[in-house]
């Protein structure tokens, strides 16, 4: 058994384009950017996750320094980098742990 490397299209065995990661969901099919057949994630987590954990990381952290500091612009800014932070590592999670296979069939 042949190990499938990570966030490669099973039909034309290139690597997708990071922002094909917006498109991932467990059983959504979606058309490879490179030579157009379809894919599907085998078993992977929703990208809505990367919302959720950016949105509380941008919350949490705003209110405890607004909440300190009075100082909106601080908190808003700390808040942000926060969200980012979190969004970008869920991204390179989800790129690094993603393995698609042939989508059976396929509608656009």
């Amino acid at each position: 058994m042949e190990k499938k490397e990570s966030f490669t299209c099973p039909h034309c065995d290139k690597k997708l384009p990071f922002r094909v990661i917006l498109k991932v969901k467990n059983d959504h099919a979606f058309a490879c950017p490179r030579c157009g057949g379809a894919v599907v994630p085998q078993k992977t987590k929703s990208f809505t996750w990367g919302y959720v954990i950016g949105f509380l990381s941008f919350v949490v952290p705003e209110q405890i320094v607004f909440y300190l500091n009075e100082d909106f612009v601080m908190a808003f800014l700390i808040g942000f980098v926060h969200a980012l932070t979190a969004f970008g590592l869920v991204s390179l999670y989800l790129y690094y742990n993603t393995k698609f296979s042939k989508a059976i069939s396929f509608f656009i």
